[in-house]
């Protein structure tokens, strides 16, 4: 079995620890509510946290726009193409009310804890806001936002075990963030580097009663002159043990735009990656070409094939399933990462030849591999927002799947399906 980074967090009394013997498998039903590209709902008010001056834009690093380069060639999404319309109105953003059913076990899932609809659902671990730091915490899920970097998750935990790179990894490209497509919009002197107001800057947070926490930034003009800001609200979705995203863009400016959500997930390396298989699969975007593979309907991708200190990679294709996932073996139980989004239709990709519905850059030396989706690119209206909902879920697996073979495992794909749905 390959060797995976394994880190563990200190237990505290809220945190549910896996017991010896793994919960007993149990049926859900599955009733998969759509996650909607044009959400609806605001979310509630709270209490403030601190959101005033803060980092500023940091070192930038020599690169196009692959994304998370550390000094190549390359770029990530030119502008200039089409696509569906269909912004939502002018409202601000909120999170949507739907989720993800979570479906029916496998029995391979050792560690998913009962609880679908209201019947056993885990409870909010309170206060949300903790150090600085905004921590949705239920059964053995932990999920932290950093409002100060950008409303940054910095932390995405399963029994204490990581998910998401720290600072360690890349002192910049770190965590899970949201940045806009196409880059051409704001790649220019400081590299791969998004505008501080959106990655790096303190957002203006709230949590509610319930536990959502909403998080505004700063308003900015790109390059090419899209104004607009960006709202995050981040949802815990206690019956069915996951998180809602809901990002939305809205047009502060007094001209139309075309833009796309872009989702940037950095992980560990070495984990294995798999969506349905779609059109115009792209290798070699940078330096080291990426090798994907094909089986049983889906596409896959073992990061462990990357080359250390041989260049950075970058690849893509133009999925329209509607979810990627990841897995990464740990000793005590696979972890399996699920982003479950809406599908795209071929029209609404976003603009070729470099912006895919779903890419994967790898930096050198191998510290860290991203995972990224994009909505559909969307004209939004002077006043119009645009939305776009990404689903996440953790789940334990048994150990050992990789000694059985990652890539067209039935079992896996069962898991996947008993989130997302057929």
């Amino acid at each position: 079995m390959k060797s995976y980074p394994l880190v563990h967090f200190p237990c505290d009394a809220h945190r549910l620890r896996r017991s010896a013997a793994a919960w007993s498998v149990v049926a859900l039903v599955l009733a998969l509510t759509g996650c909607s590209d044009q959400s609806s709902g605001t979310s509630g008010s709270g209490s403030t946290s601190g959101s005033s001056s803060g980092s500023g834009s940091g070192g930038s690093q020599a690169s196009s726009a692959s994304s998370g380069s550390n000094g190549s060639s390359g770029s990530s999404g030119s502008s200039g193409s089409s696509g569906s319309s269909g912004t939502s109105s002018a409202s601000t953003s909120g999170s949507s009310g739907s989720a993800m059913d979570a479906g029916v076990s496998d029995s391979s899932i050792a560690d998913v804890p009962p609880g679908d609809g209201d019947a056993g659902a885990p409870t909010l671990v309170l206060p949300v806001e903790r150090n600085g730091l905004d921590v949705l915490e239920f059964g053995p899920l932990k999920f932290t936002v950093n409002p100060m970097v950008g409303a940054r998750i910095v932390s995405l935990t399963l029994d204490g075990d990581e998910l998401l790179t720290d600072p360690t990894a890349n002192p910049l490209f770190y965590g899970s963030t949201l940045w806009t497509s196409p880059a051409s919009d704001w790649v220019g002197g400081n590299g791969v580097q998004p505008p501080p107001a959106l990655d790096l800057n303190p957002y203006t947070t709230t949590v509610s009663a319930d536990g959502v926490i909403t998080a505004i930034s700063g308003s900015f003009t790109t390059m090419n002159g899209k104004q607009f800001t960006l709202t995050k609200v981040f949802t815990p979705d206690l019956a069915h043990q996951g998180i809602v995203i809901d990002y939305t863009i809205t047009n502060t400016g007094n001209q139309a735009f075309q833009i796309s959500h872009w989702e940037v997930t950095r992980v560990f390396p070495n984990g294995t990656a798999f969506f349905p298989s779609g059109n115009n699969l792209k290798t070699d975007f940078l330096a080291q070409p990426m090798n994907f593979q094909q089986a049983a309907g889906y596409t896959w991708y073992d990061n462990s094939t990357h080359v250390a200190n041989n260049g950075e990679s970058k690849g893509g294709t133009a999925s329209m399933g509607g979810f990627v996932a990841q897995l990464a073996p740990h000793a005590d139980g696979d972890i399996l990462f699920i982003k479950a989004f809406k599908p795209l239709t071929a029209a609404q990709t976003p603009p070729a030849p470099d912006n895919y519905t779903i890419e994967f850059y790898c930096n050198n030396p191998h510290t860290y591999e991203e995972i990224e989706e994009y909505s559909a690119y969307n004209s939004v209206a002077p006043g119009a927002t645009y939305t776009q909902t990404v689903h996440w879920y953790l789940r334990r697996m048994a150990a050992g799947m990789e000694d059985a073979g990652v890539v067209g495992n039935a079992a896996l794909i069962a898991a996947v399906k008993a989130v997302v749905g057929p």
